[in-house]
């Protein structure tokens, strides 16, 4: 058991109408979920079980003392005052670890491993209210004669159709720098926010505690969406709280990649359990295998928790949150209604992993998107399966057939505004949505004797589940958002249908836009694998991107990009069904003196504009060629890529920022000795140091307690030309810089690996190199923003 003190290095800041009082503290502010056409869930957090958890509710409650609020729980009647007594559960997989963000005196030691941390949620179920009633309302927890009251915040029903609404439009949150700025910006800009979608990836690691409450960076989840915060941007020259939302605001989630967790069966710490899920259908083969011995009995409990253990779960997900659970897929997704928005939530994610192709089969060190390592295909559970679905969404799935039946249910066609929020979506200008999201093709390949000795994974154009399945579907019910999440940028599409497409996700953070105007490609394999399965820049969905239509941003030349992709900006978006539209904003964390300002607006509502002629599921695709033909810019996948540049941050590290690594030079005669440096990796953890283009693994080193990676590598005598050193940690958090080989006397040429062409190929000048990451320039107006 880990218990933390009450005072920690980030303790919250008071951001209630009343401070919250007494001798106890709260580990996080209520929050509110579910609401219905009578009333709400308040949901709020305790690291002591306590004896009596109840909700305040009426005019009185914000007068009360922390005495008064006490007896009130304990039954003394005030006047104004309603008690409504919670429901508790104890948390079942929240731990911490030697990674975790918390007081030295209370992390776990490298050698303790996974320390479950004893954390209970209390809720109370809201009913007997009328339709627009704003109640005030406290909770309070008792212990042993002790008490935590919170401030005082409000609560209502779920609004009604015609109510004018501000939605914020939200994702990737993942404790990321920029993230506390962003949601204190658009609390502050927005006014009175009456909801939040928020389209995956709220934290890093879903079974790591101090992610959803009190990371010591000031950034957990929960405390900056309640202004609890106290987070400095990326520069380090402002500190930000958060805004004080979800206290008043019901949370409308959905499952992205960084809500599933993986097989923590044998696993030494939270990330390398996360970054190892393994298909349930391969789990449940091997228990079949073993049953006799790990469950003698054949209890059916046991075998569920056995493959969860050994596959992947979205348990500490499901146990934060109250949402409906009359799918198939329970709370992973749903559908609901919100005054006039009718939300379906969906379960549109996989596994995230590198992009590491090896071509001999024998050299393959490690399992990616794209192969296994050769040491694991003797075992099913130390294997990875490319980036394999979570959960189907192709045509006859589960899943699939319950969003067919509620596109087509009253509650969704009669709604004036018709949502689908999901992770991945079928459009997209990001790194995450290569390869293909399609079901991995598992190729084998044999010796001369027959014997399996490499594993590789393929992702044709023709199997995207989201964009042939998917699309077809939501264009034929007349959707009209498609809100994702996923590749840390803001880009949006709008099909010949009407169907907008939105991402949100450069809340935080970037991981850059691949497209002929940002300069970045997308790290793409080479042979034996298909180039006609990938698209260095562009979407594969095959819409085309629109330019934002109040103020773009330009390249230097003056071009409007398409694309929002910066470190510097926070950028956010507001969903206004009064004005019937979609607003999105955005702040320069370097200028706090400066307001946000908007980007783009478009409207949204059937009522607003002519009814699109839909086409109907099955019918023609809206979008463009596959993957294949013709890339943005002129060049074939495979070929050589503009700007080609490898991103410098795949993935962050376990205190959300993106890893870095410098070298002791930047240009090293071949054959020569070269000093790599790497910091922001999850400590302990393995991290291999590879040479790009080609893959050339160079050495093997562990991350040391701090995240930092030192060693020297020896460059290959034939390794001539422009190159990149990736830095790769066993849960996938990368980082790299460019290198120039030079020949020594008598020359060389680029070693072969197995492939006739490199793997990336760098050209262009439009990348500045800048503290150890590609850096792209940005505009507006007349100011150069550099993406960094």
């Amino acid at each position: 058991m880990l218990l933390l003190p009450t005072a920690a290095s980030s303790a919250p800041v008071a951001s209630a109408a009343t401070d919250p009082v007494g001798d106890l503290p709260l580990l996080s502010d209520p929050f509110l979920q579910s609401p219905t056409a009578d009333g709400v869930h308040v949901v709020w957090n305790t690291e002591f079980e306590g004896s009596n958890h109840v909700v305040l509710l009426g005019p009185q409650v914000a007068t009360l003392t922390a005495e008064q609020a006490q007896q009130a729980a304990a039954g003394a009647t005030f006047t104004g005052v309603r008690v409504i007594h919670a429901e508790s559960l104890k948390y079942s997989r929240l731990a911490e670890d030697s990674s975790s963000r918390i007081p030295d005196a209370v992390r776990p030691t490298e050698e303790e491993g996974i320390v479950h941390r004893d954390v209970w949620r209390h809720e109370a179920t809201i009913d007997g209210l009328a339709t627009g009633e704003v109640v005030p309302y406290r909770v309070v927890s008792t212990d042993a004669g002790d008490a935590a009251v919170s401030g005082t915040f409000s609560l209502r029903p779920s609004p009604a159709a015609d109510d004018d609404l501000r939605i914020l439009l939200t994702s990737d949150h993942q404790a990321m720098a920029n993230t506390a700025a962003n949601l204190q910006l658009a609390a502050e800009t927005i006014g009175d926010i009456d909801g939040v979608f928020l389209a995956g990836d709220l934290v890093n690691h879903p079974d790591r505690a101090s992610e959803w409450f009190d990371d010591s960076r000031g950034s957990a989840f929960l405390a900056v969406l309640q202004g609890n915060g106290n987070r400095l941007d990326n520069h380090g020259i402002t500190a930000y709280h958060g805004g004080e939302i979800i206290q008043n605001a019901p949370l409308f989630p959905a499952v992205g990649n960084h809500e599933v967790h993986g097989r923590v069966a044998g696993a030494a710490s939270i990330g390398a359990a996360y970054g190892s899920p393994v298909p349930i259908a391969v789990a449940e083969a091997e228990y079949e295998r073993v049953a006799a011995e790990v469950n003698p009995t054949d209890d059916p409990q046991t075998r569920a928790q056995w493959i969860e253990d050994n596959s992947f779960s979205t348990t500490s997900y499901e146990e934060m949150f109250t949402l409906p659970d009359d799918s198939p897929g329970g709370e992973t997704y749903y559908a609901t209604t919100f005054g006039g928005v009718r939300l379906v939530s969906l379960y549109s994610t996989r596994i995230w992993r590198s992009p590491t192709a090896v071509a001999d089969p024998e050299e393959r060190t490690s399992s990616s998107r794209y192969q296994e390592a050769a040491s694991s295909l003797d075992e099913p559970l130390e294997q990875g399966y490319g980036e394999h679905i979570f959960e189907s969404l192709a045509v006859g799935s589960e899943q699939y057939e319950w969003l067919e039946e509620e596109l087509a249910s009253d509650e969704f066609q009669d709604a004036a505004y018709r949502i689908v929020m999901l992770h991945e979506s079928p459009q997209g200008l990001g790194d995450n949505v290569m390869p293909q999201f399609a079901d991995p093709v598992r190729i084998e390949e044999t010796n001369d004797s027959g014997e399996v000795i490499g594993v590789r994974y393929e992702y044709p154009p023709e199997g995207n589940i989201l964009r042939h399945d998917l699309q077809p579907l939501l264009e034929g019910a007349e959707v009209d958002l498609v809100h994702n999440g996923h590749s840390h940028l803001w880009n949006r599409f709008e099909s010949e249908n009407g169907v907008n497409y939105l991402e949100t996700s450069n809340t935080g953070n970037t991981y850059g836009a691949y497209h002929e105007l940002s300069g970045r490609s997308r790290p793409l394999p080479g042979l034996p694998w298909d180039d006609e399965n990938y698209l260095a820049q562009g979407n594969p969905g095959g819409l085309e991107p629109i330019v934002p239509n109040v103020e773009p941003f330009t390249a230097e030349d003056g071009t409007p990009l398409p694309f929002v992709q910066s470190n510097d900006l926070a950028v956010f978006a507001m969903l206004d069904t009064g004005a019937g539209e979609v607003v999105s904003y955005a702040f320069d964390v370097r200028t706090p003196e400066i307001d946000p300002w908007v980007i783009d607006r478009f409207e949204l509502g059937r009522s607003v504009g002519e009814e699109p002629g839909g086409e109907e599921p099955g019918g023609e695709e809206p979008g463009g060629e596959e993957p294949g033909g013709e890339e943005p810019g002129g060049e074939e996948p495979g070929g050589e890529e503009p700007g080609g540049e490898e991103p410098g941050g795949e993935e962050p590290g376990d205190d959300g920022e993106p890893a870095t690594v410098t070298l002791s030079t930047s240009s090293v005669v071949a054959g020569d000795a070269l000093e790599v440096n790497g910091s922001g990796f999850p400590p302990g953890e393995e991290v291999r140091i590879e040479l790009h283009s080609h893959t050339i693994e160079l050495a093997t080193v562990e991350a040391d307690g701090s995240g930092t990676v030192t060693a020297q590598v020896t460059i290959p005598a034939t390794a001539v030309g422009s190159h990149r050193i990736v830095l790769i940690s066993e849960s996938g958090v990368r980082a790299s810089a460019a290198l120039t080989v030079t020949a020594a006397a008598g020359g060389g040429d680029l070693a072969e690996t197995g492939s006739d062409t490199p793997v990336w190929m760098v050209a262009g000048s439009a990348a500045l190199l800048f503290g150890g990451m590609t850096m792209f320039l940005v505009a507006r107006q007349r100011r150069t923003i550099p993406e960094s």
